[in-house]
């Protein structure tokens, strides 16, 4: 199984995302090919010179997504991109840019029959919500599109073998919302298989559904708001245990209990998300992913790929 990995995108690439497929290699048995500078990448220990695609343009966070796939076509993203799509690579993870990648994915591997737009998901305490941020404008039957193949990714990779599905809305009764979750309602009732009606934000760290389906405008607002409420969370533990309130070893236990507790938020458990609706197999990292979250996402990479998650997802739609 080969897997493309590009080593230009990321708050620590290359020298992370090098470490992290390298450790695919050992571990999963995956063969890594490496598309980024040519000139460093041959200096890092372990890397196959045979397997390094030299990428001599640069796709920045700065750039509009669209036309960067458009004119740098000898950046990292584009070539993995198309050896993609022409089968030289079975899967590919970049830390890049998000906007760059959704376009790219859309515009060179394409989008599978029947689906109208990519969608963007994030995976938080076992639960997946998308859109988070790929589509601003959607309509219900969007939404049902997004139900529908966030519950084929969840079966073929997460092994959720009957998962519940909810719409996020401002109440849990049906009626509530505006015309368009309303109209989604009246949709996933009939077509969505698992739909138990909705959910309200405070129900995304409950694990009261497995998926939970919004337009990428709420979503993303709900995504930063999270980030922001669980840096406050932080930030106040660290000062009270700077504080000196606590005796070390009681500091020390605070810490190691507020680690298990926030585990299934951390991204570096899941390593990155993939983006569905698309004919191949693609993981978006954290742009700050470290080697063990390019790990982690190799490996839900690879269960995709073993569990035919794209077939399923094509199935959905026949």
């Amino acid at each position: 199984m080969k897997f493309a990995y590009d080593c230009q995108g990321g708050d620590r690439a290359p020298e992370a995302i090098v470490e992290g497929a390298l450790e695919a290699e050992k571990k999963l048995g995956i063969v890594a090919y490496f598309y980024g500078s040519e000139e460093i990448l041959k200096k890092m220990p372990n890397v196959a010179r045979e397997r390094i695609v030299d990428a001599i343009e640069e796709i920045t966070q700065e750039e509009s997504p669209a036309m960067a796939i458009r004119r740098k076509s000898k950046s990292a993203m584009v070539l993995a991109l198309k050896d993609l799509r022409d089968g030289k690579v079975d899967g590919m993870i970049s830390a890049g840019s998000t906007g760059a990648l959704l376009a790219g994915g859309m515009f060179i591997t394409g989008r599978i029959e029947g689906v109208e737009r990519a969608a963007l998901p994030i995976l938080l305490n076992g639960t997946m919500i998308l859109d988070v941020g790929a589509n601003m404008d959607t309509t219900p039957e969007m939404l049902l599109s997004f139900g529908k193949m966030a519950r084929a990714y969840m079966i073929a990779v997460q092994e959720v073998s009957e998962p519940r599905v909810a719409l996020l809305n401002v109440g849990a009764e049906e009626g509530k919302g505006n015309r368009q979750t309303k109209e989604a309602f009246s949709l996933f009732q009939d077509a969505m298989p698992g739909f138990i009606g909705n959910a309200e934000a405070r129900d995304v760290f409950s694990q009261a559904a497995d998926i939970i389906v919004c337009d990428g405008f709420s979503g993303n607002i709900l995504l930063k708001g999270m980030e922001g409420v669980i840096g406050f969370v932080q930030r106040g533990f660290q000062s009270v245990l700077a504080s000196g309130a606590y005796a070390p070893d009681v500091a020390q236990t605070v810490v190691a209990a507020a680690k298990q507790a926030m585990g299934g938020l951390d991204y570096r458990r899941y390593g990155g998300a993939p983006l569905l609706g698309l004919k191949k197999p693609l993981i978006k990292a954290h742009g700050s992913s470290g080697p063990e979250a390019i790990f982690s996402a190799s490996v839900s990479l690879q269960k995709m790929i073993d569990n035919n998650a794209i077939a399923i997802m094509e199935g959905e739609y026949r």
